[in-house]
Parts: C-alpha cells; sequence; structure tokens
C-alpha cells in the first residue's frame, strides 16, 4: 500500500520532496526536452508525421525570442486556442521561456464565454488554429483594447502574424536565456474552470505548482511500474491539451522523455489502431472512453495487450465498467484519479492493483484532505459521507480577477472547498459518491445549471426553468431543463433546445431535453430545489 496517515480525521498523503521556490517551470521543461536530444518526443497518429525533444526546444526558444521583439515582458499573459497539434507545445513553452503567462481556452467555447475571458486575462497575443481563428477574431472585436493573433498552419484564414514566420530564424538554444522568474509567486498559467456562474473562471497556478505536479506525475509512474513490473514507452495522448488535464499531464509526460502519439479527436477505429500499431503502453482517458473500451463491439478486434497503464480522471468511474474493461481487454486494471484545476488537477491517484476498485486513491505527496459534515462541518472519520476539503502544496494562486470568489474558497486553515460528496476508507483511500456543487458533469465538462437557466428565462416563452443533469451511462450527465411556460405561449421543446444550443457551447447543449411542468419546486428563499426535480425524472408522470 502507498503511504498514507490518518491523524484526527485527517488523511495525509506520503512527505513532499520540497521544491525551492525560486525554481523556474520554464528552465525545467528547456533542461528536459535539451535532455532528450534527437530522440522522438511527439507523433502524430493521423499523419504519422513526428517531432524531436531538440526540435521542440528550437521551436520553443524561436517562439520566446519572436515574442520578445512583438514586445511581450514577463507578467504579460498570451491565449492559446487550438486542436492538439505539433504547434502546441512550442508555442506554450515560447510563452513560458519568456516569462509570459499562458492561458489555454476550450476551442468550443462560444462568443459570450470568450469575451468574458478576454476581459478577465486581457491577453497581449492569443495563439489560434485555423479552426478557432474567426471565433477568436470576432469575439475580439467585443473588447477595447487590440490584441494580437498568431495563427498556426499555412493558410491565412484571418489576418494574423503567422506562426510559421516565428520559428523560421533558428536561435541557438545555448545561447538562450529564459527570464527569470519567482517560482512560489509567479503565475506560469490561468487555467479554466467553471465557477457557480457558469462562466470560465481563470485559476492562477504558479511555477511551483506545475514543477510539483511534475514531481508527483514521475512518483506515480515509478510507484505503478514498481508494482507491475513493467515500463512505459509509448503514450498516448487523446485529451485536448486545452483542458487543464491534458496539457499538466501532457508535459509532465514529455518531461520524462516518454514518446506521445497524439490524436486531434476521437474515432473509434483510430483510436483503437493507435494502441495496437504504435504498442501504446499508457494512456489517460475519461468515462465515456472508459465505457466504449468496456462495451463496444469493435474493441475485441484489436490487440491492446500493449497497455499497462491507464488512467481515467475529469469524472468519477463506476467499480461496474473497471470490472468490464479489466474482463474484456486483459488490461488488469484502470486506476482512477480525482482532482480540481484550482488544486493543479491530481489530489488522489489509485496506485493499488485493483484491491480498491472503485476508489479513487490517497492523497498525493504533501496533501492533507479532510471530509466535513455538510450540516455542523465537524470532520469525519472513516465511512461517513461528507464534503471533500483539501490542503496542497498544489492550491492555486488564485482566480484572476476575483480576489472574493478566491477568499471564499478557503477556509482558516488554507484547506480548499471541493464541493465534492465523498468519504474515505481506514485504510486513506478515497471514495466519490456525489457533488455538492450544482454542476452538471457533461464528458468531463462543467456544466453550470444557472448559466443555462439564465439563459432560458431571456426567452419569452419562458417564465420560470429549473435545469439538472440528467443520468447518460455514456457522457455521465446530459443538461435538461424543467420549463413553466409563459400564460399564453406555446413554445416547444424544439424551440428551446434549439435557442441554448445558438447561445452557448456543445457541452452545454440541453441534450437531456425539455420537461413542461406547471411550477417549479423551490424553497423558502426561492432557491431552485434540485434534488426534487431530480425526483421528477424517476416518476413515471413525466414526460421524456
Amino acid at each position: 500500500m502507498i503511504s498514507v496517515s490518518i491523524n484526527n480525521n485527517i488523511v495525509s498523503g506520503p512527505e513532499e520532496q520540497l521544491i525551492p521556490a525560486h525554481l523556474s517551470y520554464g528552465q525545467y521543461m528547456y533542461d528536459q526536452l535539451k535532455k532528450g536530444g534527437n530522440e522522438i518526443a511527439l507523433v502524430s497518429a493521423e499523419t504519422s508525421e513526428s517531432v524531436t525533444y531538440r526540435e521542440l526546444l528550437e521551436n520553443s526558444v524561436s517562439v520566446a525570442v519572436e515574442l520578445q521583439k512583438l514586445g511581450l515582458k514577463k507578467g504579460d499573459l498570451v491565449s492559446l486556442s487550438c486542436e492538439n497539434r505539433f504547434e502546441f507545445v512550442p508555442a506554450a513553452l515560447g510563452v513560458i521561456f519568456s516569462g509570459g503567462i499562458l492561458s489555454t481556452w476550450n476551442i468550443t467555447y462560444s462568443t459570450g464565454e470568450l469575451v468574458h475571458l478576454l476581459h478577465i486575462t486581457k491577453p497581449k497575443f492569443i495563439f489560434v488554429s485555423p479552426i478557432t481563428a474567426l471565433n477568436i477574431q470576432e469575439s475580439c472585436k467585443e473588447v477595447p483594447y487590440d490584441i494580437k493573433l498568431i495563427l498556426f498552419g499555412e493558410d491565412e484564414v484571418i489576418p494574423a502574424l503567422m506562426y510559421n514566420n516565428l520559428i523560421k530564424l533558428k536561435v541557438n538554444v545555448d545561447d538562450f536565456t529564459l527570464t527569470d522568474v519567482n517560482g512560489k509567486e509567479d503565475p506560469v498559467a490561468v487555467m479554466c474552470s467553471s465557477g457557480t456562474t457558469g462562466l470560465p473562471k481563470g485559476v492562477m497556478l504558479t511555477h511551483v505548482n506545475f514543477l510539483t505536479l511534475t514531481q508527483h506525475m514521475r512518483f506515480y509512474y515509478d510507484a505503478s511500474k514498481l508494482k507491475g513490473k513493467h515500463d512505459i514507452i509509448n503514450a498516448l495522448s487523446l485529451i485536448p491539451w486545452f483542458h487543464a488535464y491534458g496539457f499538466i499531464t501532457t508535459m509532465a509526460t514529455i518531461a520524462m522523455h516518454k514518446k506521445i502519439v497524439f490524436l486531434i479527436r476521437f474515432d473509434e477505429k483510430q483510436f483503437l489502431e493507435t494502441i495496437q500499431n504504435y504498442k501504446i503502453n499508457a494512456t489517460t482517458i475519461v468515462p465515456p472512453l472508459a465505457v466504449f473500451l468496456a462495451k463496444h463491439p469493435l474493441v475485441p478486434k484489436y490487440d491492446l495487450s500493449s497497455l499497462n497503464e491507464v488512467w481515467c480522471g475529469a469524472a468519477p468511474l463506476s467499480s461496474e465498467i473497471q470490472r468490464a474493461i479489466s474482463k474484456r481487454t486483459g488490461l488488469n486494471f484502470i486506476k482512477q484519479g480525482y482532482g480540481l484545476t484550482e488544486v493543479t488537477m491530481a489530489c488522489c491517484v489509485d496506485l493499488t492493483g485493483g484491491e480498491k476498485i472503485g476508489s479513487c486513491g490517497t492523497p498525493a505527496p504533501g496533501m492533507k484532505i479532510k471530509v466535513l459534515d455538510i450540516e455542523s462541518g465537524q470532520k469525519l472519520g472513516p465511512g461517513k459521507e461528507g464534503e471533500l476539503w483539501i490542503k496542497s502544496p498544489l492550491t492555486m494562486k488564485g482566480y484572476m480577477g476575483d480576489k472574493a470568489a478566491s477568499e471564499a474558497l478557503f477556509d482558516s486553515e488554507g484547506y480548499v472547498r471541493t464541493g465534492d460528496i465523498g468519504y474515505y476508507d481506514k485504510d486513506g483511500f478515497f471514495y466519490i459518491v456525489d457533488r455538492l456543487k450544482e454542476l452538471i458533469k457533461y464528458k468531463g465538462f462543467q456544466v453550470a445549471p444557472a448559466e443555462i437557466e439564465a439563459l432560458l428565462l431571456q426567452h419569452k416563452g419562458v417564465a420560470e426553468c429549473g435545469v439538472i443533469g440528467k443520468p447518460d451511462e455514456l457522457a455521465g450527465e446530459l443538461p435538461l431543463a424543467f420549463v413553466v411556460r409563459q400564460p399564453g405561449s406555446n413554445v416547444s421543446e424544439e424551440e428551446l433546445v434549439k435557442y441554448i444550443a445558438s447561445k452557448v457551447s456543445p457541452a452545454k447543449h440541453l441534450r437531456g431535453g425539455v420537461i413542461f411542468i406547471d411550477e417549479i419546486p423551490k424553497n423558502q428563499s426561492g432557491k431552485i430545489l434540485r434534488r426534487e426535480l431530480k425526483k421528477m425524472l424517476l416518476t413515471p408522470k413525466s414526460k421524456l
């Protein structure tokens, strides 16, 4: 078992190996790329093209030098919105090498969400690909300051600086000096996390946050390899790199000199072929992909025997699905992890061989977790469900531009409120059973009911509404709206579904549908009783 201790109803992970606060995440990545030399770092599963560590380093340094020539200074923020592609890593590291702050943005964000982020982060530059360029360009017109766009690819789909021109002049990487930073205080990235309002919040993470998480990833890999008596040579990356989960795990894997084969999007056949053809040893997935591995008829037709490390995160995974995958593929065990962007992702990882199926594991090094009774706030012992609170060296610096929300997240002891309901057993293994938050989890994306409700209430045919997550085996939850029509209105389900789809990003679409009712259940203070709405889903009278 992994080292864990329980004292005074606080569960602590193994001792943290402290990182000097002056260290730079950029310097660390620079050194690791340099050590990688001419070994292959990234391979595109779609095209079979590849790049070496040396090429990544040269392009990253070239981007840094050119950004500085264009006026980027330490502490300036640069955004990046694109799918998984070769340019992503040098663009991201180029920003970090030059002392800038990186913010990666979901490629499906709507104009409203992008404008909100532009106001919070005020980027000096935004890297875009042809699939995000037009949306970003339109959003930039809504803010009163100049933002330069840098475009990936060969085609000038919008007026912009071209990335390929930034890397034309090859710089001697040995002559390059990275911008000095204070690792503990200076943000290296602003990652996006949905708050209860539904609009993205900018989570500020420091250089030490990223360095610590990278160190934890190495700890997880080493512990797992030792237990399983296997090695990891080839890793598959499918989680979008704009997502904190995908970005941080991919960068940490690059730093460990594992060859990463990446996919731009999930395609059933290509996903399985990539594992088979490249003899993939490790990958990170989300629950919908786990369901695919457990149930899809294509899976048994492929040789997945090279896989020995599969980690699942972003939402809870049922023990039934875990067992089904092992039985069907021969993979020993899918490991669950638990985390949140505000604590630099991974808080717990299960490093057993399946002895604690259904658990998301034990606390990470240096991490303390307490479970509080929802009503009394008292610390709970093993087996008792309550809200998880976490204290860690990985805790965020704060939400950019929202000091009040940042302060509200912490208690007097420095623990971060997670909004998740769970418990731990006598060995210190955690199990997530529910969410205190009202956020809906659709395929790992957070969807806030309040945002969809606010938009529905703007429709002339809607008097009242309440939005909940409808359970779905593949997606986790589907956003579903209960609606009270305005008197005299005959607004239809189809009309409201299309209306919301026109206003928000795809994860927030009303895929669960609309149910028309006479009254929305509320408490005395007017708060929607979502538990009552969820009960209504189970009644035979519900018109689904």
